[in-house]
């Protein structure tokens, strides 16, 4: 191999790719609450401090070493650590809100197939979700955006996948 090659595979797109339109664009990332893409972009200098100090342990680090949410199996608190350990201006406590983050109810829920189900509105606190029984035949979940604070406890409790983040700010977020 010549002294000048590199062993790192290049983020190019290939040249087919390219021209095909075929060019897979990174999903959008899910930023902690109170932050987004420009903070981050801007500010974060990938120093650990909100991952290491998150109760949750729901924040980790994407593949250029800024930070992310990641809800498997837990829900975002709202506690403010990482934003307050943060020794960067990634985070703006002054906000009104954390975030604009809301759920949605996607296509594979079980109520649209006739199966009973209202497991997410059986662990969600603000009551953002609830049962609408005037829909037939089992009910359908509907989504109070007003109410709901985008946590993503209802995540974890839907067994079909069905509801997914969305941030207005970027397209439907997976979590």
């Amino acid at each position: 191999m010549p002294a000048h090659a590199s062993t790192v595979p290049s983020a190019a797109p290939s040249r087919r790719a390219f021209l095909t339109g075929r060019i897979a664009r990174p999903e959008p990332e899910f930023r902690p609450p109170w932050t987004d893409e420009d903070r981050v972009e801007a500010n974060c200098t990938s120093c650990n401090a909100c991952v290491e100090s998150c109760p949750e342990n729901i924040i980790e680090f994407d593949s250029r070493g800024r930070p992310r949410i990641r809800l498997q199996g837990g829900e975002c608190t709202f506690c403010a650590a990482c934003a307050e350990v943060c020794p960067e201006p990634v985070f703006d406590l002054e906000q009104p809100a954390p975030w604009p983050v809301t759920v949605e109810i996607t296509g594979s829920c079980l109520n649209i197939a006739g199966i009973a189900c209202q497991l997410c509105t059986d662990i969600c606190d603000p009551r953002a979700l609830r049962m609408d029984l005037s829909i037939r035949p089992v009910g359908a979940i509907q989504v109070d955006a007003s109410a709901c604070t985008g946590c993503g406890a209802c995540l974890s409790n839907c067994p079909s996948n069905a509801i997914a983040l969305c941030d207005p700010r970027q397209q439907r977020i997976p979590a």
